[in-house]
């Protein structure tokens, strides 16, 4: 598992707390339409980034469980965010 290490607060605008906010809502959502609980590892590691962890096997996973592609484009976004 590779972590990346990030000061969130010094890295997030108020509009990228607000879509990272909204992702976790979207994940969260899609679980709960499926009956499924949303206490996964990828959720787990969606809520590190608040702490400042991202973890680079968080989109593969995504894909992996089969989360649609509005979901997964928004765990790349924050990716590329977060890299650049």
């Amino acid at each position: 598992m590779n972590t990346v290490r990030f000061n969130r607060h010094e890295l997030f605008s108020e509009k990228m707390m607000e879509f990272h906010s909204t992702t976790i809502r979207i994940v969260e959502d899609y679980h709960i339409a499926r009956n499924e609980s949303w206490h996964t590892p990828l959720y787990n590691m969606l809520c590190g980034i608040w702490d400042g962890y991202f973890y680079s096997e968080m989109l593969e996973m995504a894909k992996q469980m089969g989360l649609p592609t509005h979901i997964t484009d928004r765990i790349e976004f924050t990716e590329l965010y977060i890299r650049l």
